[in-house]
């Protein structure tokens, strides 16, 4: 009987002990915070992000292309039967504006026995001139070159909102890997305190047993709990192992070479973690949340290249109407300049106009109409996105306030367990009572370790709807 006495007094302290210091060892503690920041410095995806800038970049720089300055030349000959049958060379500079109008200066010189009249130029000297294109028509207010730049400004703000997506998601789901790591090892750690106080109470009772102090079926009782407890910490080691290997998907060096998670490497404990509240003022300003937010940005550039592309049909349902002018010179009587004269001169116009426009009205209308898709599907968005921030800043707060309530419950638990257990020992309870309470004990252990991470994952959840990484 002394013997069993002992028993119940070591096993009472090794179960407060084993409370006190659970999760605490020499291992290394591999913070949240510090795992986010590897991600985001290492991980192939977020070198993946970075490209978007660069893309954007180079949408830029394509459409600012429209507007470069473009030599061009040109020479034709024709040898037939001895004679020289004409000889046309033409060469010059065209520099369009953001206006509209084109500029062109060149030279030309043409000759040869057979040469078209209306091609003729000063012998041995050639013709200069310098002009303007201009469209009066369609092509006034817009064109395809200024519709491609303003297109290339927006896919360039377009694709540092993708950047920010992407980091958005990338982060969300490495936090959510992090807290899975750290239920399942806290899920371990309870099942071996567990299943460690299970084997000592087995002891202890087959002790009492061969002293006569309880019957022999008690033995049998705790040893299917020893091995109930030994089958649900082989289940939480197996759950541990595939959640570090998930967690291992987002460690990475420079992008290009995958890092295993360290033996010595342990999440947050749970006595030492602080559950996360939202700042006072996170939910300042729902609406600006709301409009700043990355996929209400994409639906806004998407109906700004919209709009782009409707003044563009717009555009077409005007008649072309293009004026070209160059004025003429020659160095076949003097310098260039001074043989200038206002009476030298080419020019020229070009009017068409479709005469029923019905696939100019058809493409204006179905622009029109993807543009009202695209605002109500904006207003769609909008309210989703406000609900989706507003409920998960509720979860974040409730669950940070549940952590606290339960935090008393799980030490309810325990002190029920220990007065169920002395009464136990005292001949006034039975097995299956010890039993029950240890195993509420253990649940609200876990249900605790449930509510930290569903806190955390909560947090992560609204930095998630409001892209903050």
């Amino acid at each position: 009987m002394i013997l069993f006495w002992r028993y119940t007094l070591l096993f009472g302290s090794l179960f407060w002990l084993s409370f006190i210091t659970w999760g605490q060892d020499s291992t290394s503690t591999f913070t949240h915070l510090e795992f986010l920041k590897i991600v985001k410095e290492h991980h192939p995806i977020s070198y993946q992000a970075s490209l978007k800038e660069e893309q954007g970049e180079a949408y830029l720089q394509k459409g600012k292309g429209g507007f470069d300055p473009k030599l061009y030349g040109q020479a034709n000959q024709k040898y037939f039967d001895g004679k020289n049958y004409y000889s046309h060379l033409n060469s010059g500079l065209k520099i369009p504006t953001w206006f509209g109008m084109t500029f062109d200066g060149g030279y030309e010189n043409n000759s040869g026995e057979r040469l078209n009249p209306e091609l003729y130029t000063p012998a041995n000297a050639g013709l200069f001139y310098a002009g303007v294109t201009m469209s009066l028509g369609k092509g006034l207010f817009i064109d395809q070159r200024r519709a491609e730049l303003q297109q290339a400004r927006v896919f360039q703000q377009l694709t540092e909102v993708q950047r920010r997506l992407i980091m958005n998601q990338l982060v969300f789901d490495a936090s959510i890997a992090y807290w899975d790591w750290f239920k399942a090892y806290h899920k371990v750690a309870v099942y071996e305190e567990a299943t460690e106080n299970a084997i000592f109470r087995l002891d202890g009772i087959r002790a009492s047993c061969a002293m006569g102090d309880l019957p022999a079926y008690d033995t049998l009782k705790a040893l299917i709990q020893v091995q109930d407890r030994q089958l649900k910490l082989e289940q939480s080691r197996l759950d541990l192992l595939n959640k570090k290997s998930q967690l291992e998907i987002f460690l990475w060096q420079d992008g290009f070479v995958p890092l295993e998670l360290s033996e010595i490497l342990i999440p947050e404990t749970c006595e030492n973690i602080i559950p996360s509240l939202p700042e006072i003022n996170a939910m300042g300003g729902i609406d600006t949340l709301v409009m700043n937010h990355p996929e209400m940005l994409q639906i806004q550039y998407g109906i700004q290249l919209s709009e782009i592309d409707y003044r563009m049909k717009k555009e077409a349902l005007k008649p072309t109407l293009d004026l070209k002018y160059n004025a003429l010179s020659t160095t076949a009587e003097g310098g260039l300049i001074e043989t200038y004269t206002i009476n030298n001169y080419k020019w020229g116009a070009e009017l068409s106009y479709p005469i029923f426009t019905r696939k100019e009205r058809a493409d204006v209308q179905l622009t029109a109409l993807k543009l009202q898709e695209q605002e109500a599907k904006m207003h769609d968005k909008a309210a989703q996105l406000g609900y989706k921030i507003e409920a998960t800043h509720n979860s974040w707060t409730s669950s940070a306030l549940q952590i606290e309530i339960y935090k008393e419950s799980v030490l309810n638990y325990r002190l029920l367990f220990n007065a169920e257990y002395t009464l136990f020992n005292l001949g006034e309870s039975s097995l299956f009572l010890v039993n029950a309470r240890d195993q509420a004990m253990i649940e609200a252990q876990l249900k605790l370790i449930d509510l930290i991470v569903q806190n955390y994952a909560n947090n992560a959840s609204f930095n998630y709807q409001i892209i903050r990484f």
